[in-house]
């Protein structure tokens, strides 16, 4: 507590020293060299703010962009330090027809201007290419966006995760407690597994597990232009099917003039983050470099919960009449204590064994080096025609450490007589865990060492006639992976002959690849009988995805098979929708799409468990071989249809939709993790997620805002029965009507935001309803003498509800202040200092719950010089 208090005084101070002396330098300002351009963009036709609209300000002879900002959530927008000058104004936003005005800027005035833009058809003025990218004017679906003004105002030191937290249906929980490391988000209670994630353009889904590692991508949220948000079944034009939705970030780091910034910030649990970023500025008209450098590091709520993250980003741009390209790299080495184990329900009660974490008994750590480097490419190659392609590669090379004592002498290659506890290990022995003989985790750690790569290509061609608008894309990518793990630290009774990067002592070793091969197209018409009131969409995906597993190492076990298998998928994933009035303040839309998802890689087979028993989940012929064209896990099958309509008025905004998903075999947690926190899961029949979701945003006075969203589902099992183990037996357990696992059906969020002469604060509510960690809906089974199941309520099964607020408070001295460029921002999460865990799952130990740490703040400092 005595840390906040040094943070809040010094907060204060600051604020205080800023505040009075950008009023004496406001006072004694005779004239200032620059001028700020301000305004608002709406509708013409009804007056309503048109959020995330792009302003530019061009060069009038050349075209060059010589400064850019994005309208925020009411409409606003600002751009302070122009040089004085004539310019060429540009405002866009699909769908509405582009406005260009010639101004003129004078030094040391702020000009003030309503730009009110014409609703138009789909045409060929775009600006902006928007392949796979969602219209939330025209295209039937259900997406929310963040605009870049938002992502500055609500980003602290927290990763993406936490920052989309408070988007409609959507939570997130980090393992170490404070949103820095180890992350996961979910939509509608769907896992990040089942989202397709994209940055740029370029897949982040892990090809082989679908998992998204934000950690990998820690600090690239500062170049955030916006995040697109769609929930339900992802259209293929947006990227890669998602079954539970997509999420779209793009990042523009690039801009017209030269600057250098730097960022020092410091917060709670010892964080510390240094950040510096050079810009060119437009080179010969054409081109613009930019680099940036940041360390972040933090001891983490939970103990052993450490970070450090070393990161590095160099991209080029070059603006061409018709074309764009750019190129980004971005990556750097990660270090940081793993804390995937979670605690035990009743430790909530108590400040330090909630921030307990049973790796650190082994220190768990990795180090982990992941870079990406993408090339964009957009070219105008015909009036109606346009080339986006996306090519990337991406690296993961790294290992993490753990401790094991549940691993066996067996599991371990021990050498024949090796002697643990009373003597010479039996047969029998061989096979206990190590625990049992008295071994601790540091004294048996194990590394787990990766090698990955993936390359892609994403060519996309676009028409745009009149009103209608035609895409067709294709997907290509390469994903292979090299594992293997050893003992890579021991204690005696363990021979050092078997322990290290000399001995190396491996225990299991495969390789593992995964092709993807894809072709899309999508049809968007407004057909002239309806006048323009109608806007039809028609998408179509066709994919195949093939994974193989081979060269795995047995190490000479006789118990052991080495396994190699291919296996492919084939789907089709169609998708139909509507959008009425699109033109008007209320429109409506309604969709329905069809989409499959496979299984993951190690739902058919888990290499690293091989040498502890694990076997293919393939049909097993007599003769013991395995068919593998016959897999025991099923592809997901969904039908998704979602309706809504959205009001636009001057002040306000109001969104209402809601979606029934209907799945066959769908992919749920089935009981038990892996050693690793990873839910295991298997096919439910049938089962059903439904529900309603509201938006709004309205503005209260001038600088005053006020936006939500909350969500009201019912996600149930309609045929499922789970098999479990009770005491020595195995039994079929109907879930039928049960709650689905880590799926909340009450959400919301609610925020305000004042803006008063450069100074911004904001306070969030986030609140999020009852949540189970297994399928029997917070019970637990249990078989009498006679062989029949009873059930009964247990608390320790669910995670409770829980309400979170969260502050900001953001100051810019004016272009006339001495302090120009100057931004601080001040950031506290769980302002009330509550208890509250936001995860769960049932693990061998019992549940398992990840806290959120409890009441901490951020400070940052950032100085950009022009």
């Amino acid at each position: 507590m005595a840390s906040s208090r040094h943070l809040v005084v010094f907060i204060s101070l600051i604020l205080s020293i800023l505040l009075c002396t950008t009023g004496a330098a406001g006072a004694h300002a005779h004239s200032d060299s620059t001028a700020t351009v301000t305004g608002c963009v709406t509708q013409a036709a009804t007056g309503a703010p048109l959020p995330g609209a792009n302003v530019v300000l061009r060069d009038p002879e050349t075209g060059a962009r010589r400064y850019g900002t994005g309208a925020d959530s009411t409409g606003a927008f600002a751009l302070p330090d122009v040089d004085p000058a004539r310019y060429r104004l540009v405002v866009t936003f699909v769908g509405y027809a582009r406005h260009t005005d010639r101004i003129r800027v004078r030094a040391g005035t702020t000009m003030r201007d309503t730009v009110a833009l014409k609703a138009r058809p789909l045409s060929k003025q775009a600006v902006t290419v928007t392949a796979r990218r969602a219209q939330a004017r025209l295209d039937p679906v259900t997406v929310s966006t963040l605009a870049e003004t938002e992502v500055n105002r609500r980003l602290g030191v927290q990763n993406v995760p936490a920052l989309l937290s408070e988007m409609p249906s959507t939570t997130s929980h980090s393992q170490n407690g404070n949103g820095i490391g180890y992350s996961s988000l979910r939509i509608r209670g769907f896992g990040q597994r089942r989202l397709a994630v994209a940055l740029n353009g370029v897949p982040q889904n892990d090809p082989e597990d679908y998992d998204v590692y934000w950690v990998n991508l820690y600090g690239t949220e500062p170049a955030i232009e916006d995040v697109q948000v769609q929930r339900g079944a992802g259209a293929s034009t947006y990227g890669s099917v998602g079954i539970g939705g997509a999420i779209n970030i793009v990042t523009d780091p690039f801009e017209p003039d030269p600057f250098v910034r730097a960022r020092v910030g410091a917060g709670s649990f010892e964080t510390r983050r240094l950040s510096v970023t050079a810009n060119s500025g437009l080179l010969g008209d054409r081109y613009v470099v930019n680099a940036r450098f940041s360390r972040v590091t933090s001891d983490g709520y939970r103990r052993n919960a450490w970070t450090t993250f070393n990161r590095f980003f160099g991209g080029i741009a070059r603006y061409g009449d018709r074309s764009t390209l750019t190129i980004q790299a971005f990556g750097g080495l990660q270090k940081d204590g793993l804390a995937f184990s979670g605690i035990p329900k009743s430790a909530n009660d108590y400040a330090a064994a909630r921030r307990q974490n049973p790796s650190a008994a082994s220190d768990d750590r990795e180090r982990f080096h992941p870079p990406q480097v993408h090339l964009n490419h957009e070219w105008r190659f015909a009036p109606a025609w346009t080339l986006d392609q996306t090519a990337f590669w991406i690296k993961g090379e790294g290992h993490f450490d753990y401790g094991a004592p549940y691993r066996s002498a067996a599991f371990l290659r021990l050498p024949d007589g090796v002697a643990i506890g009373d003597g010479e290990l039996t047969d029998a022995e061989r096979q206990r865990p190590l625990f049992t003989f008295g071994l601790s985790p540091d004294d048996v750690v194990l590394r787990s060492a990766l090698d990955q790569h993936q390359v892609g290509w994403i060519p996309t061609v676009v028409y745009e006639e009149g009103t209608t608008e035609t895409t067709v894309g294709l997907e290509a990518r390469l994903h292979r992976s090299l594992r293997w793990g050893r003992i890579q630290e021991a204690a005696p009774p363990i021979p050092d002959a078997v322990v290290g990067a000399d001995a190396n002592h491996r225990l299991w070793q495969y390789r593992s690849e995964k092709i993807i091969t894809s072709a899309f197209a999508s049809h968007l018409f407004r057909p002239e009988r309806f006048g323009g009131r109608l806007a039809i969409q028609a998408d179509l995906q066709l994919t195949g995805r093939q994974y193989r597993f081979y060269d795995e190492k047995t190490f000479g076990r006789e118990d052991m098979q080495a396994h190699a298998f291919t296996t492919p998928y084939f789907f089709v994933n169609p998708r139909l929708g509507a959008t009425l009035v699109p033109d008007q303040p209320l429109r409506a839309y309604a969709s329905v799409a069809w989409a499959h998802r496979e299984p993951r890689r190690t739902q058919l087979y888990d290499g690293g468990e091989g040498p502890a028993g694990a076997t293919p989940r393939f049909e097993q012929r007599p003769d013991g071989s395995y068919n593998y064209d016959e897999p025991l896990i099923e592809p997901e099958q969904l039908v998704d249809v979602e309706a809504g309509a959205t009001l636009e008025r001057p002040r306000y905004r109001l969104s209402v939709n809601g979606f029934w998903m209907e799945f066959w075999d769908e992919i749920v947690p089935s009981g038990g993790v892996d050693p690793f926190g990873v839910p295991r899961t298997g096919n439910a029949d049938r089962s059903r997620h439904a529900g309603l979701e509201v938006e709004g945003t309205a503005r209260l006075l001038p600088g005053w805002t006020l936006s939500g969203n909350a969500m009201l589902a019912r996600t149930r099992f309609v045929d499922f029965t789970e098999y479990r183990a009770l005491g020595d037996t195995t039994v079929a357990l109907e879930r039928d009507g049960n709650p689905i696992a880590s799926s909340p059906e009450q959400l919301a969020n609610l925020r305000t935001s004042y803006s008063w002469k450069g100074l911004t604060a904001s306070l969030n509510l986030h609140t999020v309803g009852r949540q189970y960690v297994n399928n029997a809906g917070g019970t637990a089974a249990s078989r009498r003498e006679d062989g029949t199941v009873t059930y009964e309520e247990d608390d320790a099964l669910s995670v409770d509800p829980y309400a979170l607020f969260g502050a900001s408070l953001t100051y810019e001295p004016p272009s006339t202040s001495s302090f120009r460029g100057l931004r601080l921002q001040v950031t506290a999460d769980n302002l009330f200092d509550t208890h509250v865990l936001q995860h769960g799952f049932l693990g061998t130990g019992g549940p398992r719950f990840y806290p959120a740490a409890t009441r901490h703040f951020f400070v940052e400092l950032r100085y950009t010089l022009r």
